[in-house]
């Protein structure tokens, strides 16, 4: 049975972590503070915080049995090596503070494992943190994690071009990859690949709070990674500040149908590309909407799947279900916006418009004050949401029949993988009128300036990043994976995802360039305002938002 890697939790688990600290700054203090627009500097910019960031904060790991085999001189000081079993602390982060509201039942960082693993997971770590438009608040290495499914066989087809990928000159030799959490998972498909192409991987390990500044570091010692992430968060800064070559650095064909050019596309700067990503990649994570298809079924109501299936799926039909299954008065309620800066993206405008050397605030189109207007309904006048505390345990236990959320969720000993009723996943709704698309979260692959193997490095990373090219012998269901589970589903719903024209998610960066405010803070913040409050909190954030662009393109550029 084959496992699809589910896309690093760390950028969304981290946002779930700001809004609880903004929730408890709200409970303590009685009201959010202004943003304060005026700040001139801001902390931690990468351009100045490089020198000599090669202590070891990061470190390197090479896959394979030997691990002598490294010609890319990339290593810097502070830099270990292991064996086959590359390991990692997967140790994450919560907020700290003053609790007198805890939302209960949402995933932590880092406590993920490997489907079937029985060990116990990392705990975790009190740390409060900044952001940044190169910043994320994880101070920690976090895994790389997978999901199980029922998919058999490799796709011949597909492995066969990323196979046409590696060369004759490339076997014998070690492709770098700079990584923000621990790959140890993925170590069978890697020895897999170093034995059919005699390529093996080494990883250079660093938080990815501080990615920029640890790649900013390779970079000025002339040890560059060949290929490297550019996480939403990242975007477009990474490319701003020149640290990532455009695509016509690689002589690799990115024409082949296995490549997502259209999720491609979406990380042009200037009219060139600077990012590569895989089709069916375990490197992104879709906005989706999980449901109880129990309560639907009993209630005699339609179903979100049926709903999607018949065309019919939007934020209306989303609106009506929500109504029709919400009873308040029994401990039931309609949804849970687990997501809900999701409906600023499927407005069909999104909150940030990133491209062609433009960052663009769309805050006061009319498109996002529809979204603010149509969340704060749901919460405020339909009454028809718990609020943003403990979503995954309340659609988990029956509490809330729906929820907004992210298709990472869905590991079966998750809290909404563990749900004891039967249940389904459909894409995020889009605003009636809007063609649907996916509103994707990716971390795509790009080519860091000083890489010396782009090919090797592409190559490698495709293979690695692949779920068609790998079948664990071991993988079979584990005995504690419940028998609702809907592995089938899931796996046809994630293939319509990926087939699904897609938008990304990159405003999280533009809104925490500099640490001062998070995303989590500004959907705080409007989500909680009500009807009457949305200008005037659109206002305050429009123009907090346009001070970081004006910072990013004048920094930056």
């Amino acid at each position: 049975m084959k496992k699809v890697k589910r896309f690093d939790r760390v950028c969304s688990l981290a946002l779930v972590m700001l809004l609880v600290v903004a929730m408890l700054l709200t409970s303590a203090c009685g009201k959010k503070p202004e943003p304060d627009t005026s700040k001139p500097t801001l902390p931690g910019d990468v351009s100045t915080d490089v020198g000599g960031d090669t202590s070891g904060d990061a470190d390197d790991t090479t896959t394979g049995s030997d691990v002598s085999g490294d010609t890319t001189g990339s290593d810097v000081s502070g830099d270990t090596t292991t064996g086959s079993d590359v390991s990692g602390d997967a140790t994450g982060t919560t907020g700290s503070g003053n609790k007198t509201t805890k939302p209960s039942g949402t995933t932590k960082p880092g406590s993920s494992t490997k489907p079937g693993d029985k060990t116990t997971r990392p705990s975790n770590t009190t740390k409060p943190g900044g952001g940044g438009i190169l910043n994320t608040t994880s101070k920690t290495t976090t895994s790389k994690t997978t999901t199980s499914t029922t998919k058999k066989e490799v796709d011949q087809s597909v492995k066969s071009k990323i196979l046409s990928m590696f060369t004759p000159a490339m076997k014998g030799k070690t492709a770098t990859i700079l990584i923000h959490f621990d790959a140890s998972a993925e170590s069978g498909q890697l020895l897999q690949m170093q034995e059919e192409t005699g390529v093996k991987v080494k990883f250079q390990i660093c938080d990815l709070e501080d990615y920029g500044t640890r790649l900013s570091a390779l970079i000025n010692a002339s040890a560059s990674p060949d290929v490297c992430y550019m996480a939403g968060s990242h975007y477009p800064s990474l490319v701003i500040k020149g640290f990532i070559q455009d695509l016509s650095a690689t002589n690799q064909d990115l024409t082949m149908d296995i490549f997502d050019t259209q999720l491609m596309d979406n990380y042009v700067w200037n009219n060139k590309k600077y990012a590569v990503m895989l089709k069916n990649s375990g490197d992104a994570h879709f906005s989706v909407t999980f449901y109880n298809k129990t309560v639907f079924k009993r209630l005699g109501v339609t179903d979100p799947g049926t709903l999607w299936n018949q065309g019919k799926w939007n934020w209306d039909t989303f609106r009506d279900c929500a109504k029709a299954v919400n009873d308040p008065n029994n401990g039931v309620w309609g949804c849970e916006l687990y997501a809900s800066h999701t409906f600023l993206i499927t407005s069909g405008k999104g909150l940030i418009t990133v491209g062609n050397g433009e960052i663009i605030n769309n805050l006061d189109s009319q498109e996002i004050i529809d979204a603010w207007n149509f969340v704060n309904e749901l919460h405020h006048v339909d009454k028809v949401t718990t609020g943003l505390a403990g979503a995954e345990t309340n659609f988990s236990t029956g509490k809330s029949v729906m929820m907004v959320g992210e298709n990472w969720m869905t590991g079966y000993d998750d809290p909404v993988g563990q749900t004891k009723d039967d249940w389904g996943m459909v894409p995020a709704p889009c605003k009636p009128g809007v063609e649907p698309f996916a509103v994707a979260t990716p971390r795509a692959a790009c080519i860091p300036v000083g890489s010396r193997n782009p090919d090797l490095g592409l190559a490698a990373y495709m293979y690695w990043s692949s779920n068609d090219v790998y079948v664990d012998e071991d993988d079979e269901r584990p005995e504690d994976m419940p028998a609702n589970y809907p592995e089938e589903e899931l796996l046809a719903m994630r293939e319509t995802l990926w087939d699904m024209p897609k938008v990304i998610n990159c405003s999280q960066g533009i809104i925490e360039y500099g640490g001062e405010y998070s995303q989590w803070d500004f959907s705080f913040d409007v989500f909680q305002a009500g009807i009457s409050g949305i200008n005037t909190n659109i206002n305050k954030w429009k123009s907090a938002i346009d001070v970081n662009i004006k910072r990013i393109m004048t920094e930056f550029s």
